[in-house]
């Protein structure tokens, strides 16, 4: 690699090099030699220790890949069938009437709820000690399913937590013990295991910080360790062994290989962006392999390009960056492509800023934003702080550092994620003639919400999480926000209140 690009890939990671932050390991390599591998940032800042080539990350959803390899590892063995129902081997937790396959959990086209908006219904909040029994529990009290199995595609943990527990059925052994058997050790990936339990000591682990862009982080603790989805600790360098099979299988039977770089087939003959335990996308029409992770504040992207032989791994202990675009942006960069990964913003009149709450509406997942002002300053409500809008020379408002931002228009605002724009329009407290007050139940998450009309609005009350407003934008989209993990759609239907949040559909509240 020349001096040019060392420099440009300094610069796309200057953010994680700006003194005491939290910040990553970044490992890029090509034709299995590496190209770039550096440290940023620390591990620790209450006690300044630097991340290091064997500091440890928690990796989340890139755990995902190891779930699925292990299931092919059985297949393989002839202990299973990819089109077994699941309920032969774990009947006693579910209770869904439709058949639902193996495959189909590890494509992500099972229809099955993600566990995450079910627990935080149920009342158990994030940062609770949540466990493995916690999980079954939820998914026991299942009887529907989001979608037909196979008709769409959408991202569902719970599918993987239950691919976890076939393999210990069928292995006999912890599922930790069989990755770290049949995967871990003979890719020789020897800082790499999946955690057990938040309590386990861990050598060398990086702690999470949030970043919301208003230059002060904030400890986000990880205290649950879920495997199947999650749980894999492990670093840059190991990383790097799992992705050259996908480039030459050596370790790993190529045909293994090969399903888990599949694309699934929807049963309307569409193809979707997920594979087994990865995602498929194209980069100037080149085919890109991986897994993206995310929990507490923890980040990280791993990703492949097989025809250029080109491997990258970014793990981070903080949010400041989107790591799938960041990656994306940093194999430009060494393949000498010009940048493409920018989301373009729709045409717009730009209007002044103005406070207010904004909402999004269906069928995008459901988002609230608050945005107050004080003594001429904006400010956006985020999950741990205000954070300020800075004002760009396209109109735009910056949310603070963060590579997202706010353009006001007559009809709302234009969101700008770092991979996406959302439209979302004004709105004001939800009209209480909409809705009847008094006690729901929903059996599915085995909870009680209760809805309160005050003054000239609703309130939704629950379980740990307390009561906020519901809020009701011009296009009729009605929402609550509890916190940034519990957003959910509300619809008022006879004597029955139902709800819809971003991977969990058509949760139905009966009046008591």
């Amino acid at each position: 690699m020349n001096s040019n690009m060392t420099e440009q890939l300094n610069q796309l990671f200057r953010m994680w090099d700006r003194g005491l932050c939290p910040g990553a390991q970044v490992l890029i390599r090509q034709h299995g030699k590496t190209l770039y591998e550096k440290c940023f940032g620390y591990g620790n800042l209450e006690n300044k220790l630097k991340i290091h080539k064997e500091s440890i990350f928690h990796v989340a959803s890139i755990s995902k890949e190891f779930t699925v390899m292990s299931i092919l590892l059985l297949w393989k063995e002839g202990k299973l069938d990819l089109e077994d129902d699941i309920r032969k081997y774990l009947n006693e937790y579910i209770n869904i009437e439709t058949p639902i396959t193996i495959r189909q959990m590890m494509n992500n086209v099972s229809g099955l709820r993600d566990q995450w908006e079910l627990l935080f219904l149920r009342g158990i909040k994030i940062n609770d000690h949540i466990d493995m029994d916690d999980i079954n529990t939820t998914i026991a009290l299942q009887k529907s399913l989001n979608f037909e199995p196979q008709s769409q595609y959408l991202y569902s943990n719970t599918g993987f937590h239950l691919l976890a527990l076939i393999v210990e059925k069928l292995s006999q052994m912890s599922f930790p013990q069989f990755v770290k058997e049949r995967i871990f050790n003979p890719l020789g990936m020897t800082h790499s295991f999946v955690r057990e339990s938040f309590t386990q000591i861990v050598p060398d682990l990086t702690y999470s910080y949030q970043d919301e862009g208003n230059d002060t982080f904030y400890y986000n603790p990880l205290n649950y360790a879920l495997y199947g989805p999650t749980s894999v600790n492990t670093c840059a360098s190991d990383l790097c062994k799992v992705l050259d099979e996908y480039i030459h299988p050596n370790v790993i039977d190529p045909e293994i290989i090969e399903l888990m770089k599949k694309p699934v087939l929807l049963s309307n003959g569409k193809t979707a962006e997920y594979c087994g335990g990865l995602i498929t996308h194209k980069l100037h029409g080149l085919d890109v392999f991986g897994h993206g992770g995310a929990d507490a504040a923890y980040r990280g992207e791993i990703i492949c390009i097989p025809e250029k032989e080109l491997e990258l791994v970014l793990i981070s202990n903080t949010t400041t960056y989107a790591m799938s675009k960041l990656a994306d942006k940093a194999a430009c960069i060494v393949l000498g492509l010009p940048d493409c990964t920018e989301p373009a913003v729709p045409e717009h009149e730009n209007a002044p800023a103005r406070s207010g709450v904004f909402l999004t509406a269906l069928p995008d997942d459901p988002m609230f934003v608050d945005i107050t002002e004080q003594n001429g300053t904006f400010y956006m409500q985020r999950e741990w702080c205000r954070t300020a809008l800075v004002k760009e020379e396209d109109g735009g408002y910056r949310i603070g550092s963060l590579d997202e931002k706010i353009y006001f228009t007559d009809n709302g605002i234009l969101y700008r994620l770092p991979g996406r724009v959302l439209t979302l329009t004004p709105a004001k407290p939800a009209d209480p003639a909409l809705f009847q007050e008094g006690t729901y139940y929903n059996d599915e998450t085995d909870s009680f919400m209760k809805l309160v009309k005050v003054e000239n609005t609703c309130e939704i009350h629950m379980r740990r999480h307390g009561k906020t407003t519901l809020y009701q934008s011009g296009s009729g989209s009605i929402i609550f926000r509890m916190d940034a993990n519990l957003v959910m759609y509300v619809k008022a239907e006879n004597d029955t209140i139902i709800m819809d949040g971003g991977r969990i559909k058509h949760i139905i509240y009966q009046k008591q």
